[in-house]
């Protein structure tokens, strides 16, 4: 038999070989651009896996993109996010949200999974499979949470960092229940309100990324990312917003 031609029973055992030659090739080009140490990823897996949590500020829930069987849990508005981009580079929201979660939720930290080459091409295409991923318990609901969290988290304080500003310890839900009825709708929206202290404006916008202070003043402008929102107060109270959502 000439070498070129192959029995069927040869070419059945080339096909597993040739899939794995692929997936492999597939996940030799989507290397993460953070690699975290092993002493990093252990002690992430034990001092967080396991421990429960509250929601530190109002949440969005959606679809994690084109992987139905997840769902993304946000501090930032859907519109906002840059995690999933098309073929031709542009940013693709992930779907409507289902719902917001609010302040003091209790949840429960499952465990942090950090991107390698194999995780990566199992993970669904559109979705953002080069991130760390901290999946998250909700009660009520038996589909997995995940909060994404940024490629550069590389070490564990970067990890305890970028989940803190979702997630705390301590219950925020005495604070919202203490706020005029006004202004926990508006959280339950995950909309901010002129009048608002600053406390109620981290609930209903999340921690901004930056904030300038003017002490003397007594203002202070915050900043979230992308300068898509901003908010302005005076004596600790909101006196103006920009890009309200």
């Amino acid at each position: 038999m000439p070498r070129a031609l192959r029995t069927p029973a040869r070419a059945a055992r080339a096909l597993p070989l040739a899939t794995a030659l692929a997936a492999l090739a597939t996940g030799v080009a989507c290397t993460p651009r953070a690699t975290i140490p092993d002493a990093d990823r252990e002690r992430v897996g034990k001092e967080l896996g396991g421990q429960q949590r509250y929601l530190r500020v109002a949440a969005i829930v959606a679809p994690l993109w084109g992987d139905r069987s997840r769902m993304l849990l946000s501090d930032q508005p859907l519109g906002e996010l840059d995690l999933v981009n098309s073929t031709a580079g542009t940013p693709v929201p992930p779907p409507p949200a289902e719902r917001i979660l609010p302040p003091g939720t209790a949840v429960r930290v499952r465990e942090v999974e950090f991107p390698t080459g194999w995780l990566i091409a199992k993970r669904v295409v559109m979705s953002p499979r080069y991130h760390p991923w901290v999946y998250v318990a909700v009660p009520g609901d038996a589909r997995p949470h995940v909060i994404v969290l940024s490629q550069a988290a590389a070490t564990f304080d970067d990890v305890r960092d970028e989940l803190a500003r979702v997630l705390t310890a301590d219950d925020p839900g005495p604070a919202l229940r203490a706020l005029p009825q006004e202004q926990q709708a508006a959280i339950a929206r995950k909309e901010a309100l002129a009048g608002m202290g600053p406390r109620a404006l981290e609930m209903a916008w999340g921690l901004p990324e930056k904030k300038r202070i003017d002490r003397p003043a007594g203002t202070e402008e915050w900043t979230w990312p992308g300068g898509k929102r901003r908010a302005f107060l005076q004596d600790d109270r909101v006196v103006r917003l920009q890009g309200a959502q």
